[in-house]
């Protein structure tokens, strides 16, 4: 019997899936989208993927620009404010070395999710650590007019979010405790980060959101 082969160009699909690998730099979602930055000024220093150095002494660079990847964020772009739609729009960075793409984007954005971290993290103190509703947590969240009726009163984004509060924030969930329990500990975290602190745990947990580190 034949082994099965996925088709060329799928295999082409999972290779690039699985070598791709995202760089945040130190410029902010506001900063990056009102300029951004040159190929040079935000290309890493080394690739991701094999180490390698991406400007070697004397060498040919192995990091080389690789065009762009725009993609579209979601969530308010300060403690307060309505949600918005954000463009991003990401540098690609291609590795001579090991052929790994690289896309190097703004901190705060966040791998396989449409919501940007400070609205992450804001969400979850919203919800666990002041109790707001989830209903309104949403409005202060999300840009959707419109929900089905069993998202009226709650929303699983959510519950989401705080299952992967390791790849978001690098925390890890307490053992034996709720969803909400769980969802407050990530909150607090989180705003333990913020360079400087407020004492509002949901404006703390926003700005400190782009400086944790995922796992």
């Amino acid at each position: 019997m034949l082994a099965h082969r996925s088709p060329p160009a799928l295999r082409r699909t999972l290779v690039l899936r699985s070598s791709l690998r995202i760089v945040h730099s130190e410029i902010g979602v506001k900063s990056w989208t009102e300029s951004l930055p040159s190929c040079a000024s935000v290309r890493p220093a080394q690739c991701p993927a094999c180490e390698a150095g991406s400007r070697p002494a004397g060498g040919s660079l192995v990091l080389v620009g690789h065009g762009l990847r725009v993609r579209t964020i979601e969530g308010p772009v300060a403690p307060g404010e309505p949600p918005v739609l954000t463009e991003v729009t990401g540098r690609r960075y291609a590795c001579r070395a090991c052929e790994a793409i690289v896309v190097v984007v703004p901190r705060g954005v966040a791998r396989a999710h449409r919501y940007s971290l400070p609205a992450i993290a804001a969400a979850l103190a919203w919800w666990a650590y002041e109790r707001v509703k989830a209903a309104t947590v949403r409005q202060r969240t999300s840009t959707a007019k419109t929900v089905g009726a069993s998202s009226a009163t709650r929303w699983a984004s959510l519950y989401r979010w705080t299952r992967c509060a390791l790849g978001l924030f690098g925390i890890e969930l307490p053992d034996r405790a709720t969803i909400r329990e769980s969802a407050a500990r990530v909150a607090a975290f989180v705003a333990s980060h913020a360079p400087l602190a407020t004492g509002a745990v949901p404006a703390d947990a926003f700005h400190g959101a782009a400086f944790c580190r995922p796992r």
